[in-house]
């Protein structure tokens, strides 16, 4: 039977969280909590009965959690439909925006406050750069936080989905770049991030840009270069499915999790970015629950965004921009339909009977012990 992460928590949570209490907050104990009561009783359910063999069945309730890596599925499904049927018929690119190494302690230490710079200056920046190549044009995309790497370490980044084009000042015609395969400078745009990031800190979060280290504040400096990256997206399609993957799912996929080898260490399958080549990491378990740990965010923060003609508020004027462009109205996507639930001994249809109950949730402030959770 493969590993799961309510089968690692279970086993070793209890230990993890003794041992590293000060480093855990409110967000953490409610995502094991969460993850834990995944598709158990303790969330409720339905009740369904085989029309064939008469056997019972129990369909719980999923968790819903960002970090549960058994849901949000159905969500990444409709969230890429609903995308590609909002492309425009122009070229897309995906541009990244990484923080250079020596300020993400400081993301960990203040997540909700940094990674909203992140998001938000990484996208004034962009708009800011095609609005002066531009003439003052207005342009639309969407940005994604991601705070992993391919090794569920910690690297804080943001990817944009931008279409490259822009609606002039006064809302009456397109401005396209020369080439097609073209957007912008990255130079510029880096140097315009940085500039914006460190004014952030520094005017609306002091008591941060005080806090930091001489070589965060040399990181800071025009001498220094940010990564930024600009790369041809085709028609958008692939972009939108390669983010989608991550917009309502968690650092990593079930699959990716083989279990345990001899020593006791979690098997971890990854994909090598540079050379395309898939190999095992062993883990421990309690790193294991520490990489996946820091990349759960505060309780209400959005890590996903729309800006310009891209944003819910403009709906009319990305209309306008679908006409003129001929591509008509916005398609209406619906979910897609669910197969009917079949016996799994017998393969009968199943009949529902009725709800069931979810279980109190705890209340009060998060306890450690992974019984308590579960009562």
């Amino acid at each position: 039977m493969p590993l799961t992460l309510a089968d690692l928590l279970r086993e070793h949570w209890r230990s993890y969280a003794s041992a590293n209490r000060s480093r855990l907050g409110t967000s953490h104990y409610r995502a094991v909590r969460r993850v834990l009561a995944c598709r158990t009783p303790e969330l409720g359910g339905q009740l369904y009965q085989c029309g064939d063999c008469r056997k019972h069945h129990f369909a719980y309730h999923s968790c819903n959690h960002r970090n549960c890596p058994q849901c949000g599925a159905l969500d990444q499904q409709l969230w890429s439909a609903k995308q590609e049927a909002r492309l425009l018929p122009v070229p897309y690119f995906m541009v990244t925006f990484t923080i250079p190494a020596e300020l993400r302690p400081l993301c960990l230490a203040f997540p909700k406050t940094l990674y909203d710079v992140l998001l938000r200056e990484s996208a004034g920046a962009l708009s800011d750069v095609i609005a002066t190549k531009h003439k003052g044009g207005t342009s639309g995309f969407t940005s994604v936080l991601h705070t992993w790497g391919r090794q569920m370490q910690h690297h804080p980044h943001v990817h944009c989905i931008v279409p490259a084009i822009a609606l002039s000042s006064a809302g009456d015609k397109f401005i396209r770049p020369d080439k097609d395969t073209f957007l912008v400078h990255f130079r510029p745009l880096a140097a315009r991030f940085r500039n914006r990031f460190q004014t952030a800190l520094k005017e609306q979060h002091p008591e941060i840009f005080e806090a930091l280290t001489p070589q965060q504040h040399r990181v800071l400096q025009p001498q220094k270069q940010w990564n930024v990256q600009l790369q041809h997206a085709g028609k958008g399609v692939t972009a939108l499915r390669y983010l989608a993957r991550y917009v309502h799912r968690s650092a990593f996929s079930p699959k990716r999790l083989l279990g345990y080898d001899k020593q006791g260490r979690v098997r971890l399958r990854w994909t090598c970015s540079t050379s395309g080549k898939t190999s095992v990491m062993f883990l421990t378990p309690h790193e294991f629950i520490r990489r996946w740990l820091i990349h759960v965010l505060p309780k209400g923060f959005t890590r996903l965004r729309h800006y310009g003609f891209l944003s819910s508020a403009a709906h009319k004027t990305r209309s306008r921009i679908r006409l003129l462009l001929g591509a008509g109205p916005e398609p209406v996507v619906s979910p897609p339909e669910r197969e009917p639930f079949s016996c799994s001994d017998c393969g009968g249809l199943l009949h529902y009977l009725g709800e069931l109950e979810r279980l109190p949730m705890p209340r009060g402030p998060p306890v450690i012990s992974p019984d308590a959770m579960l009562a």
